[in-house]
């Protein structure tokens, strides 16, 4: 049973949150890069060739955003994973060795 006010974590969900953040990084890693060299005229007029060069130069940029974030998240969560899971170690540890000094 639980009293207002006591902190949960899922430690399973936590890390499958890094888990699954990093399958999303990799699958957006692996789509490859749309960039290539086009030949002249071949996406019809300049403008659709400027278009899409402004569009890939800000995917570049956001990108690296979007990875800095994927691996801060991912970082945080295994943190968290495993201080809870090294803390609950010790503490288990402790109780045991309390127990055996029957006292």
């Amino acid at each position: 049973m639980s009293s207002k006010g006591d902190l949960t974590v899922s430690l399973i969900g936590l890390s499958d949150l890094a888990t699954g953040l990093r399958s999303i990084k990799k699958r957006m890693d692996d789509t490859g890069q749309v960039d290539r060299t086009l030949g002249h005229g071949e996406l019809g007029s300049g403008a659709a060739q400027d278009a899409l060069d402004g569009f890939l130069h800000g995917w570049r940029d956001g990108r690296k955003e979007i990875d800095g974030g994927i691996d801060s998240v991912v970082k945080m969560a295994d943190a968290v994973v495993e201080k809870l899971t090294r803390t609950d170690q010790d503490l288990k540890d402790a109780l045991l060795k309390h127990q055996g000094d029957g006292t």
